[in-house]
């Protein structure tokens, strides 16, 4: 998961391509995608990998870490 962290954090269009919704990556691809957690794993998990999930926050919403 590492990698994929990795990779995501490289890839600046993702946040705004995928805004308010959930991304699945496994390896260098989002494989999944959409507003849905259960529906997002359940599609990544045919993959066949476990995939890394993350909640992209809104436009309109600032995270702080």
């Amino acid at each position: 998961m590492e990698k994929e962290y990795a990779w995501f954090l490289l890839q600046t269009d993702l946040e705004k391509r995928y805004s308010g919704e959930y991304i699945a990556i496994v390896g260098n691809s989002v494989v999944a995608h959409g507003k849905d957690f259960k529906n997002v794993l359940k599609k990544a998990e045919k993959k066949g990998e476990e995939p890394f999930i993350y909640k992209v926050p809104p436009k309109d919403k600032l995270m702080v870490v």
